[in-house]
């Protein structure tokens, strides 16, 4: 191949101009094969292009090379990752990550409170496994029981947290483990509002239990490692489903989103606004999905906030900006705050994302903010695509609304026509999807005064000690702090838990 150049930039070994090279050229059938099941079929005069300047023979070498392939075409961010997700499985060098534009806000609280998600995993809260176990032969759990967990293989890390597999010694069950370093993060001089956010989310998760979220079983913290124990998820993320498909049918794109809806509708009836909805943070259960019904999972709730408190309010601009609502995007209306109506902005976005594989709001024809403030949907259609039908572009559009007030509620979506085209089997979903899980009995503790800010800040700090101790979610709401003791908590611990929430407030 001519001119051909490594990741890095060094020329690649073998690669040099050849006599042969400058007499063959791709094969017409293949490039056109290759780029219909990329759905990059309108690409391909660009790719003949490219193929002949480069002298690229063969689809293996335009895959060793996607990166100046994906440059040199212009793709779109799905695009280039439906074309990074091809070179991987073609088993060539590995190249840089390509994240979504502007994904996570790069904070260390962000970097700690990624999702969840096992592969090739046995459903969480277990299932126990008769296959051979491969362990790193470390053990963690609570002081009263230390070896309560065997930690197993990686699944993933980041900057300040690692993802493995763990075994519950008890049962055999298996679980994911998110393993943060508090060592790394206690170097930061913001260490304390990290700490803060990383317990409000483990108090957010034990708040919600519900079919379609992410479950979160126990908590141990050590002096400099945090570990969560959640159910293991098995297929991946939704945002990985959509780069393999490039774009989904409607009707896998209606089931999935009912789903996200009716989890939606159970976080928002906790007065929790989501704040990062998007395909990344939606997991896929392969062992509980059918053909074309794929079963999902919220998870990610690191930036999540407890709205409607009578103490807290949504300020901040956090997520994604591609999903931003325009009263996130913008920092003087962010800094005035938001509501839970930020979400249904997401639900609209992520329900584009799903029938056409692109952005609606992708920052490449004028800056994203500015894209987001005209709040204009155009329905792009080419690379495989089919354009979505009237009604799901009215309830598209319906949702993706400048004013929040003028967005659909959730109620209308889950009866929007778009939606209720299932009939009965529709219905049978929505009634699973909300109801929430059994188990909690909730305890009300009335404050003996009205609190000043700092006091509600040490509360909770003091709360969340308790949550981590009794894996158990307890909150400071009006006047009151409202506990959800689990039912399935022996008596013991259940009268211990009570007396030390009596003696917190």
């Amino acid at each position: 191949m001519k001119g051909s150049v490594a990741p890095g930039g060094y020329p690649s070994a073998g690669k040099g101009v050849s006599c042969s090279a400058e007499e063959e050229s791709m094969p017409e059938e293949e490039l056109v094969a290759w780029l219909e099941r990329m759905k990059l079929a309108a690409y391909a005069e660009s790719a003949r292009s490219w193929c002949t300047s480069m002298g690229a023979v063969s689809l293996h070498e335009v895959l060793e090379n996607w990166e100046d392939f994906a440059s040199e075409l212009k793709l779109k961010p799905l695009e280039k990752r439906r074309v990074h997700k091809d070179a991987e499985a073609a088993g060539c060098p590995a190249a840089p990550e390509v994240a979504s534009p502007g994904s996570g806000s790069g904070s260390a609280a962000a970097a700690a409170s990624g999702p969840v998600a096992a592969v090739g995993s046995s459903g969480g809260g277990g299932s126990s496994s008769s296959s051979p176990y491969k362990t790193n032969g470390n053990f963690f759990g609570p002081k009263d029981e230390p070896q309560r967990y065997l930690m197993m293989e990686e699944l993933g890390s980041g900057a300040t947290a690692t993802v493995c597999k763990c075994r519950r010694g008890s049962d055999e069950a298996l679980f994911a483990v998110k393993t943060i370093n508090l060592g790394k993060l206690r170097l930061q001089r913001e260490f304390q509002r990290i700490s803060d956010t990383l317990h409000r989310e483990v108090s957010i998760l034990f708040t919600l239990r519900h079919p379609r979220i992410v479950c979160l079983f126990d908590v141990v913290e050590e002096p400099d490692r945090l570990h969560l124990v959640m159910e293991v998820v098995d297929g991946g993320d939704l945002f990985d489903h959509i780069v393999t498909m490039g774009a989904f049918t409607e009707p896998v794109a209606r089931y999935v989103f009912i789903q996200i809806a009716e989890g939606l509708k159970y976080i928002h009836s906790k007065d929790i606004v989501y704040r990062d909805l998007k395909p990344e943070n939606i997991l896929v259960d392969q062992k509980a999905s059918r053909k074309g019904l794929l079963e999902i999972k919220l998870s990610d709730f690191g930036h999540s906030k407890l709205v409607n408190d009578g103490y807290s309010i949504a300020l901040t601009r956090v997520g994604t900006p591609q999903y931003w609502a325009p009263e996130v995007s913008d920092p003087f209306k962010a800094a005035q705050g938001y509501s839970q109506s930020v979400d249904l902005w997401s639900l609209g976005v992520v329900l584009y994302v799903m029938l056409l594989g692109a952005y609606p709001f992708d920052g490449l024809a004028e800056p994203i903010e500015q894209q987001i403030r005209k709040a204009v949907i155009v329905f792009r259609t080419g690379q495989g695509c089919h354009e979505p039908s009237p009604k799901a572009q009215e309830l598209i559009r319906g949702l993706v609304r400048f004013r929040p007030q003028d967005r659909l509620s959730l109620n209308s979506c889950l009866v929007h026509p778009w939606v209720a085209t299932g009939g009965g089997t529709l219905g049978k979903i929505l009634k699973l999807c909300t109801e929430s899980e059994p188990g909690e009995a909730e305890e009300r503790l009335l404050l003996p005064e009205a609190p000043s800010k700092e006091q509600v800040e040490l509360l909770r700090r003091d709360l969340q000690k308790w949550t981590t101790n009794f894996r158990c979610s307890a909150i400071v709401k009006h006047g009151e702090v409202v506990a959800n003791l689990q039912l399935g908590l022996p008596e013991t611990e259940r009268t211990t838990a009570k007396a030390e929430l009596a003696a917190i407030v």
